[in-house]
């Protein structure tokens, strides 16, 4: 059995189901949300205003629909919002730090554990705390994963060797191969990212319980989910690749949309399946509608004349 030690931190934009699965599947999670191993795994995150980011609210999230719930300890700086609160509130236990050293508290306290260290990022332009606190990770040893790209690690870069950009420019250019950006469309405004850990937890739940109770038009709502994970792959890759933050086409946020409604419905129709009908004993009994309160009662006695009566299983 392993012990595993995550930190997560950075403010680019991430999209809270495709962590999700990527965490089951890193993690090892079946699609009920127990583990399959037994290995521990626990958490790092931030408690403080300015840090409770996308990425940290979407791993979170995860972390509460995991069966049983992946303990974390928070570290909580002075000044708190409503959703830095929450983290606070729910934690194992919590590690002070003033507001302008939370991500060095961070570092530090995930260098401190035992066992297997990884530190999630989820890079944005002009970061330099999540700069400095990867360049500290690197040299503490702790595995860098991107959130943003399949969680693929990020390795420290290579120092560079003299004589290296004399001895390149000595070379015969390439010939061919050169891959230009694909031009990025004029995009709408960017909708208002959402503020609430419950609406988060809301949507996620919703996901979960669409996976444990697969609806009969599974397999058109999977192809739809594909094409909509393709437009948003191409949409990120275009703005990372023109160091933008992203905005996504108008055809991407309308799968995106549709897809959100097929699964809401979908789950509207598991929760039928998912609450059992109550047994009964076999028995019954009588009742009789009460003039003055337009109620159904149990019937004691004698049966006034011109009532109704009806019989109920018990």
């Amino acid at each position: 059995m392993a012990t595993i030690h995550i930190a997560v931190a950075g403010s680019g934009p991430v999209d809270k189901d495709t962590v999700t699965e990527l965490l089951d599947d890193w993690a090892h999670i079946d699609s009920k949300g127990h583990p399959t191993t037994d290995d521990e795994v626990n958490l790092v995150l931030p408690a403080a205003a300015d840090h409770v980011t996308h990425a940290v609210k979407a791993v979170y999230n995860w972390s509460g629909e995991v069966d049983p719930e992946v303990p974390y300890t928070a570290v909580v700086a002075q000044t708190l919002d409503k959703a830095s609160k929450v983290i606070r509130d729910h934690a194992e236990d919590a590690v002070p730090a003033r507001d302008e050293e939370v991500t060095t508290v961070l570092g530090r306290t995930l260098a401190e554990r035992d066992g297997d260290r990884y530190l999630f990022v989820a890079g944005d332009e002009d970061d330099d705390d999540l700069r400095d606190l990867v360049e500290y990770a690197h040299a503490e040893g702790i595995t860098v994963l991107d959130l943003r790209d399949a969680l693929k690690q990020i390795h420290p870069p290579e120092p560079e060797v003299e004589g290296e950009v004399e001895d390149q420019a000595d070379e015969e250019p390439c010939k061919g191969g050169t891959q230009s950006l694909v031009p990025l469309p004029k995009q709408p405004p960017a909708t208002k990212p959402e503020e609430s850990l419950n609406e988060e937890a809301a949507a996620h739940h919703d996901v979960v319980r669409f996976e444990r109770y697969r609806p009969p038009n599974a397999d058109v709502v999977e192809v739809l989910e594909a094409v909509t994970k393709h437009l948003r792959l191409v949409d990120e890759s275009n703005a990372a690749a023109n160091l933008i933050k992203v905005h996504y086409r108008p055809i991407t946020i309308l799968a995106m949309n549709g897809l959100e409604r097929v699964k809401a419905a979908a789950v509207q129709a598991a929760e039928l399946v998912e609450e059992p009908a109550k047994r009964t004993t076999g028995k019954v009994r009588k009742e009789w509608l009460n003039p003055k309160t337009n109620q159904w009662e149990p019937l004691r006695g004698r049966p006034r004349k011109d009532v109704k009566i009806r019989e109920v299983a018990v």
